[in-house]
């Protein structure tokens, strides 16, 4: 019987461990509270900026056109990189305008789709088969255009635009 031993006295828990705790409870208030501030100052100071109507696709179109007229990329005679740029303009143009991945086809491959959707007339339709043709010519055919096929081309795509904008 000697290993049976009497339970042990209750510890007495020293007066400075609830000390610590209301410490911990006021420094985490302190810390929420900065927070919380910081997190109102950011939100006074931000300026809510208007939200500007999304451009259509004729007046996004116009605008890449405008720039592209505005760099003189014949001027410097860079041709091939102008008609790259003016094929790209009406591509996406018929992609935002009719829902047509254009740009991710080959131009015959977009003629022919173009010719079963119905968006276009015969007319249209043929203009931009010059107007891809013509493109394709300088961009893959190292065809040497003049000044005036360049403007003429630009005009087709700018009347395209004119034609199928709403």
């Amino acid at each position: 019987m000697n290993d049976i031993r009497d339970v042990k006295p209750p510890v007495n828990i020293p007066d400075y461990w609830w000390l610590l705790g209301v410490m911990l409870g006021l420094l985490a208030l302190a810390a929420g509270g900065y927070f919380l501030l910081r997190h109102l100052k950011k939100g006074r100071g931000a300026k809510v900026l208007p939200v500007l109507p999304e451009l259509s696709a004729w007046e996004k179109a116009y605008q890449q056109l405008a720039a592209l007229q505005n760099e003189k990329l014949l001027d410097k005679g860079l041709f091939k990189e102008f008609f790259t740029r003016v094929a790209d303009i009406a591509r996406h143009y018929m992609e935002n305008r009719f829902n047509i991945r254009a740009p991710h086809m080959s131009t015959e491959e977009f003629l022919y789709y173009l010719g079963k959707s119905g968006h276009l007339n015969e007319t249209q339709n043929s203009a931009l088969k010059d107007f891809l043709n013509s493109c394709d010519m300088v961009k893959f055919a190292k065809y040497a255009p003049t000044t005036m096929e360049a403007l003429k081309n630009f005009d087709l795509a700018k009347k395209l635009v004119d034609d199928t904008r709403i």
